[in-house]
């Protein structure tokens, strides 16, 4: 099959489409004909060698994580899905693969894929909303009512939590460029800020979730705008994340969290719905043929990509 490798750590140049064996599923895998995949800033860091010590120095590696396709086989100890069955999800862990044209998956980090929708705007929707979906209600308790920032709005992520925040009774409060505002108004943002202003807060306004997607915002500079128990949750693995989610534990009633995400089917099977229902809808900034992925990792480097990358395979 063909699929996109990664032949040594580095720029967008040492990615490579290459022939390389079909996978084989085990018993508890489906066996996934790829028509769609998409890239995330997860893919890059990976590239980079960033996360080298669990991607090790095996070369090729394959990439991609997200993908939606159709099940062209079945392990044996799965029941719950039949050849030819379209499906979307995400792979878990380090190790890629849905940017090629099969993909071994798990049971259980694959649902049935939403319907009404095609199978590029299904792959642009596995990561980005179940970061979202997780970060605002695991890890930051949403409940109708309250008031969230999402900083970093208009890429995947922030696209997803906008709406997932809306749908969850939030007032949302959206920072990016000031040509988002209007993308983001429509989205159902009910404030924006352009990033570019120094002072992000809105007078007399505390939020009770700022969720800093961009990860250009430690805790210690939204402190002050928190409510009395606000939580701040970041989408990236710095040191001082870390030690703010240790400090705040037991030293503050304002709480510090780091969201990793995780491919449930039960949380797949709710975006499901909610797409499928109308009030949650992927947003696809390009779509690029296998051959470019190149460009399409040059595009998510650029941060100002609106919604999400796709890699159509099929």
């Amino acid at each position: 099959m063909k699929a996109a490798t990664i032949t040594a750590y580095g720029p967008p140049d040492v990615l490579a489409v290459h022939d390389v064996p079909d996978p084989r599923p085990r018993a508890d895998e489906v066996l996934v004909h790829v028509r769609a995949a998409a890239i995330n800033p997860k893919d890059t860091f990976i590239r980079k060698g960033r996360f080298k010590r669990f991607t090790g120095s095996v070369f090729p590696i394959l990439t991609g994580f997200d993908f939606a396709g159709e099940v062209a086989q079945v392990g044996t100890g799965v029941t719950d899905t039949s050849v030819g069955e379209a499906v979307y999800g995400m792979l878990d862990g380090w190790q890629g693969g849905a940017c090629a044209e099969y993909v071994a998956v798990k049971a259980g980090r694959f649902c049935k894929k939403p319907a009404g929708i095609s199978f590029d705007e299904a792959a642009a929707l596995p990561l980005v909303s179940l970061t979202a979906l997780q970060a605002l209600r695991n890890r930051a308790g949403i409940a109708a009512g309250m008031q969230v920032c999402i900083n970093g709005a208009s890429g995947g992520v922030g696209s997803m939590a906008v709406q997932i925040a809306k749908i969850m009774g939030a007032r949302v409060t959206a920072i990016s460029s000031r040509h988002n505002h209007g993308y983001l108004a429509a989205l159902g943002a009910d404030h924006c800020i352009d990033y570019r202003l120094g002072n992000i807060t809105v007078p007399g306004q505390r939020f009770d979730i700022f969720f800093d997607v961009f990860g250009n915002r430690p805790f210690r500079s939204v402190k002050a705008i928190l409510s009395d128990r606000g939580v701040w949750v970041s989408t990236v693995i710095r040191p001082h994340v870390f030690l703010s989610v240790v400090l705040t534990r037991f030293f503050s009633r304002r709480k510090a969290r780091l969201v990793l995400v995780k491919s449930l089917r039960e949380d797949l099977e709710q975006v499901r719905r909610w797409v499928e229902t109308g009030v949650l809808r992927p947003v696809v900034h390009n779509v690029y043929p296998l051959e470019k992925i190149r460009k399409a990792h040059v595009q998510q480097e650029t941060k100002h990509t609106r919604g999400k990358i796709v890699i159509h395979v099929g």
